[in-house]
């Protein structure tokens, strides 16, 4: 069984062009996955709503869905979305209701409060922080982490496992700043392997817009994935954390072995609009 995750995806904010199939260049990568997994990192709405609907946050994300609608058409595999993290909001309730009907009627695997079941794969996503002023409002419609008050959340993936021992786990977290120097901080590694003691099988972190030192950990039958840098968006290069390049893992599971492996991409920003993954032979750190 071979799993590819990549990381944050975003297809422009306020309804500025974007290139309808930002995976062109690495679609021959993505048709050889069994699963697909990736954080989307924007609201989704066709027709876009207005600006009335926008949450008071510093930065406001939508798409009409067409780069969906591409990835889509690649693979007939199951995709699944993190669409829990610090703007599922972003176009208030309306755009969170709107995103999980575009998702769930083309056929992405997605829940952001509860878990999604797929043959033996239950999948999880939660986020570590909003960006918001209304923390309540989100928390009633996404799961949110509070890492002072974990038991509930290990309770739930033991709960798992004791209603099915050969369940799959894969917990997909949004967590940590967007810029991170250096080691990453050990909090989120604690409660990563934490949540493989429990019985989670792949924790799949993402949201810094670089990818993290160390970004993959190997902890006892289990990989943290602390960071694969942003796959596909909009923003400025900062240079000094090399922040246009980032990592595909491809995960592969025989029995229940895990090994893994990262292709290097380097996102370039294209005419058509939107900075875009190509495979190339680039100078990492």
């Amino acid at each position: 069984m071979k799993l590819i995750f990549f990381g944050d995806c975003m297809f422009g904010r306020n309804n500025n062009k974007f290139i309808q199939n930002p995976f062109k260049y690495v679609e021959h990568i993505i048709k050889t996955g069994d699963f697909i997994f990736f954080n989307l990192e924007t609201t989704v709405s066709n027709p876009p709503l207005s600006n009335k609907f926008k949450e008071d946050k510093v930065f406001n994300y939508q798409s009409n869905g067409t780069q969906l609608l591409s990835l889509r058409k690649l693979t007939k595999k199951p995709i699944f979305v993190s669409s829990v993290n610090n703007h599922s909001l972003d176009y208030g309730v309306q755009g969170y209701q709107n995103t999980i009907d575009f998702l769930k009627s083309n056929n992405f695997l997605c829940n952001p409060k509860k878990r999604v079941e797929y043959k033996n794969i239950v999948f999880l996503n939660a986020s570590d922080h909003c960006g918001c002023n209304n923390k309540k409002k989100w928390e009633k419609h996404i799961l949110m982490i509070d890492y002072n008050n974990l038991d509930s959340i290990y309770q739930r993936i033991k709960n798992i496992k004791n209603n099915d021992n050969n369940s799959f786990i894969i917990f997909s977290i949004h967590w940590g700043s967007n810029w991170i120097k250096n080691e990453f901080p050990k909090k989120y590694i604690n409660f990563g392997k934490k949540l493989i003691d429990y019985g989670v099988s792949i924790v799949f972190g993402h949201s810094a817009h670089h990818i993290i030192e160390n970004p993959i950990i190997e902890y006892d039958n289990g990989i943290i994935i602390c960071g694969l840098g942003d796959f596909v968006n909009d923003y400025a290069i900062k240079k000094n954390f090399d922040s246009d390049k980032a990592l595909i893992c491809i995960i592969n599971k025989i029995n229940k072995k895990l090994t893994y492996e990262t292709i290097k991409v380097k996102r370039t920003f294209v005419e058509e609009g939107g900075s875009i993954p190509i495979i190339k032979k680039v100078q990492f750190k």
